[in-house]
């Protein structure tokens, strides 16, 4: 990759420009009116339009994990130079944490995700418009490096900067995202070969690599780039989920043999793993465990075996009752490191005093999420910023995001007060949250339940 510093700005297109119109006059503010839909619609459409102005790049038709209409602008995120040099803020950080492009593929997939679930459920043209930009964005995260298969952490919204240093997260959730994307209906037959070709050569490098992500170049391991033919939980799910949407839209017997093949490897261990009554150990969850709900649901939809899909489906039922019961204080139960960062039980348990919680006392993710308060965005403490928004609002959003994804409806409607609740509230406070993370949950959880809600 040469010097991005030296490169100009990408320039929005005219297409872009007219799209991101039609999608802010699809969305003008108003009161919903009869016969309208629900207010949880109007709600969601417009907290997509509040997501979109203020994390959105004209020019990338892309969403970013720091705000972009703020004071700073596009200058929230790290500069191209920096990013050549593969810094944050003066630091060494190939993988671009902080950087504020870190998750590009990530958020943007799962938003897209989101969208044409919405989309199929409702009819509404504001969603098909807003998947269409959002598509248009993943097309570039799929070409801008030069090296086929490889998905980055980026790109800036300059159109070329980019940390070429990925991870499983970004590579699980943009096959998953393209793959729900094609099998919507707004794939034209010029959508679906790009998305095949693009697939096919993701699971070529990861074939290449033996089933490990590497850095651009394939110097090294990329940073959470493990090996995917483990026998865990996570490598059954990764590993089944990318190779069954890749034979899904590709066709191609290489890879529908490969699926089979590793499906039954050790008496089908993968799939044992993937079962309800599967004894095998389960690891801590973290504040970024919501990737795998996504990835079953591929999975049960790719596969073809109905015996399979409802194992699948019980599974994920389970899982997802496991996730909204569990401890969150239990460190069996949920990684702690995610929101306490490495600070002592007692420091630990007097941060959360202010919010009337306590190491020592049982809290499911509903009774965390009442802890949680708007006002804790402005506090000049940042780990008490911390705890409000990873804590109190980011992990529950893991098990919320589960349940609506598990297909079964009791859990659906215990959650769907609280996720109505948190697009309620971003809708009104949104405006002082800087960063995309807990935006850009808020809005995915939105637009599933808006395509589950029964009327």
């Amino acid at each position: 990759m040469t010097d991005v510093s030296e490169r100009r700005p990408v320039k929005p297109t005219a297409q872009q420009i007219a799209t991101i119109a039609a999608i802010l006059a699809l969305s003008s503010w108003a009161p919903a009116a009869s016969g309208e839909g629900s207010a949880l619609k109007h709600n969601v459409k417009h907290l997509c339009r509040d997501y979109l102005e203020g994390f959105g790049s004209r020019a990338t038709s892309l969403v970013y994990h720091h705000r972009l209409n703020g004071p700073k602008a596009v200058d929230a995120l790290e500069s191209p130079a920096e990013i050549a040099k593969r810094r944050v803020r003066g630091k060494a950080m190939p993988y671009g944490y902080g950087s504020g492009i870190q998750d590009v593929a990530l958020e943007n997939g799962h938003f897209l995700f989101a969208l044409c679930d919405a989309y199929e459920a409702t009819g509404d043209e504001f969603f098909a418009e807003t998947a269409k930009h959002i598509f248009a964005g993943m097309k570039l995260v799929a070409t801008v490096s030069p090296v086929p298969g490889f998905v980055p952490r980026g790109p800036h919204p300059d159109g070329h900067s980019y940390y070429p240093n990925s991870s499983m997260d970004q590579h699980t959730t943009f096959v998953y995202a393209l793959w729900r994307y094609y099998r919507s209906s707004l794939a034209t037959d010029e959508d679906k070969r790009f998305i095949a070709d693009v697939l096919d050569k993701v699971a070529r490098r990861m074939e290449q690599y033996g089933w490990e992500i590497r850095v651009e170049d394939g110097s090294q391991r990329a940073h959470v780039g493990f090996c995917w033919l483990q026998f865990t939980r996570t490598g059954a799910t990764v590993l089944l989920a990318v190779l069954g949407a890749v034979s899904d839209v590709t066709g191609d017997r290489h890879w529908h043999e490969l699926y089979e093949q590793l499906g039954t490897e050790q008496d089908g261990l993968r799939w044992k793993l993937l079962s309800a009554d599967s004894d095998a150990r389960r690891p801590p969850l973290t504040l970024y465990s919501n990737q795998f709900p996504v990835g079953l649901a591929v999975l049960t939809g790719a596969e073809k075996d109905v015996a399979r899909q409802e194992q699948l489906r019980e599974y994920r039922r389970l899982a997802a009752e496991r996730m909204l019961r569990s401890n969150v204080f239990d460190e069996n139960q949920w990684r702690r490191l995610d929101w306490a960062d490495n600070w002592t039980e007692q420091e630990t348990e007097q941060l959360l005093t202010p919010f009337g919680l306590s190491l020592h006392k049982l809290a499911t993710v509903f009774d965390i999420y009442q802890r949680f308060d708007p006002q804790f965005w402005a506090s000049k403490n940042w780990k008490l910023r911390t705890i409000n928004g990873k804590l109190c609002f980011g992990i529950p959003t893991v098990a919320f995001h589960a349940a609506l994804l598990s297909e079964d409806a009791g859990l659906i409607q215990e959650v769907a007060p609280h996720v109505t609740d948190m697009v309620e509230k971003m809708l009104a406070h949104g405006h002082r949250y800087t960063h995309g993370e807990n935006f850009n949950r808020s809005v995915v959880l939105g637009l599933h339940l808006l395509a589950v809600e029964k009327p």
